[in-house]
């Protein structure tokens, strides 16, 4: 166990009990975003608001690639803390770091929220927002992140999510666990440029371009070749997608729960209870914080799952979370599918665990506008595994009705099988 405290946030945290890793891993927060193998929760402590990244295996692989880039035998938040530590040091755009460690083999690293600080997307998309301020902000960017190269630090991670705007101007750069230290090739300048110029959809081109020049001597050729190859990337093209809107979940008992908060908020205590735990599998309706829903519970066996996940160093995933990851998915796109409430999984065993999905019922889509529903499907990276499974059609409606049959993949061939499915069934019909 190992914990690292940022010496200007150690008195207020000894005063709130946080004095081990332990305790920071355990602090309650609505997740914001999440992966497989970690997450980022937004939390409130007495002395301000902070974002807990949060890892939940810390596998040999990542502690060699980290040995590699000569961060030490350390996780993925140790490494990210590190070079904000030197950021905060230098004066340079980043975040405020204030706590990581680890135990049990989970990680952490706790950041000082940016207080007022607006994502680069949503500064740009601000219509009152005045020319000559495009500008100005253009050139002032670039500057910034030639400081940030020229002090010898490089992220691959450079797109529009990951710049914040304070509400005085200045900038502060998110997402630093990939970066290096070093001198900073020209490719490395050009390809972290690129990624910007690729997710940078509400600037003007003539914007892009003063970034560029304030930026300095990387020929524009390069960047372009460079924006090109990231503009195919997932997490690029997801910036461009429109969104339905905020989504937050609340993890309780750990993973055992994952739920939006006005459904956390009326869960059961103790989280890990009837229905949603220690019942039989299947599907039943029930009524929670005043919604018809509907429950799926189920039951695991993989030795080899587990053995798998084991080996790459990741958390087992069971059918509750992925479904939950689908619907979420879903959800972030605007695709008129079921409405996660909530999901979670426990592990009873050496080989085995117990999951559940709650969800609110699908809306339905006439049945004209099912070629709509799977290409929105399909910009969401989704396709049916089982399309008679997932789908039915009443009342000339067709809605998504067993997201166990829905799963996320980017294969052309899975996408053309689906668009078959959908449309076969919509003529039987």
């Amino acid at each position: 166990m190992s914990l690292s405290v940022n010496p200007d946030f150690a008195n207020a945290f000894a005063r709130a009990g946080l004095t081990d890793a332990p305790a920071f891993l355990d602090l309650p927060g609505e997740v914001v975003s999440g992966h497989p193998d970690r997450h980022v929760c937004h939390v409130e402590l007495p002395c301000g608001a902070f974002y807990l990244k949060r890892q939940h295996v810390v596998g040999w692989k990542e502690r060699l690639r980290n040995w590699r880039a000569g961060f030490g035998w350390a996780s993925r938040c140790s490494r990210e803390a590190d070079v904000l530590r030197e950021l905060n040091e230098r004066d340079l755009p980043a975040p405020r770091w204030a706590a990581f460690g680890e135990s049990a083999g989970r990680a952490f690293l706790l950041v000082e929220e940016v207080r007022g600080g607006r994502d680069l997307r949503t500064v740009l998309s601000d219509s009152a927002l005045t020319p000559a301020a495009r500008r100005d902000l253009a050139r002032r960017l670039g500057r910034a992140v030639a400081a940030v190269h020229a002090a010898g630090y490089g992220t691959p991670d450079l797109t529009a999510k990951h710049v914040l705007v304070k509400p005085n101007g200045a900038f502060a750069l998110l997402d630093w666990q990939n970066a290096t230290r070093g001198p900073v090739s020209e490719a490395a300048r050009a390809d972290a440029l690129g990624a910007l110029h690729a997710s940078l959809a509400g600037a003007s081109r003539a914007d892009r371009a003063r970034l560029l020049r304030a930026y300095g001597a990387v020929p524009l050729e390069r960047i372009e070749r460079a924006a090109a190859k990231h503009a195919k990337r997932r997490s690029v093209r997801d910036q461009l997608q429109p969104r339905a809107g905020e989504q937050r979940l609340v993890w309780l008992a750990g993973e055992a729960v994952c739920a939006v908060p006005e459904v956390a908020a009326a869960w059961p205590a103790p989280a890990i209870a009837a229905p949603f735990y220690d019942s039989p599998p299947g599907t039943i309706r029930l009524q929670i914080a005043g919604r018809d829903a509907v429950l799926v519970r189920g039951r695991e066996f993989a030795p080899l799952g587990r053995l798998k996940a084991r080996l790459k160093a990741t958390p087992y995933r069971s059918a509750g979370a992925t479904v939950g990851r689908v619907l979420f998915h879903l959800e972030r796109y605007g695709v008129p599918a079921p409405r996660l409430l909530a999901f979670g999984q426990r592990l009873t065993g050496a080989a085995s665990c117990e999951w559940f999905a709650l969800y609110e019922p699908a809306p339905g889509v006439p049945v004209e506008r099912a070629g709509e529903l799977v290409e929105r499907l399909h910009e969401a990276g989704c396709v049916l595994s089982d399309p008679r499974a997932a789908l039915a059609v009443r009342a000339r409606e067709i809605r998504i009705v067993d997201p166990l049959a829905v799963r996320v993949a980017r294969r052309g061939r899975a996408r053309a099988r689906t668009a078959r499915a959908v449309a076969e069934l919509v003529e039987t019909e």
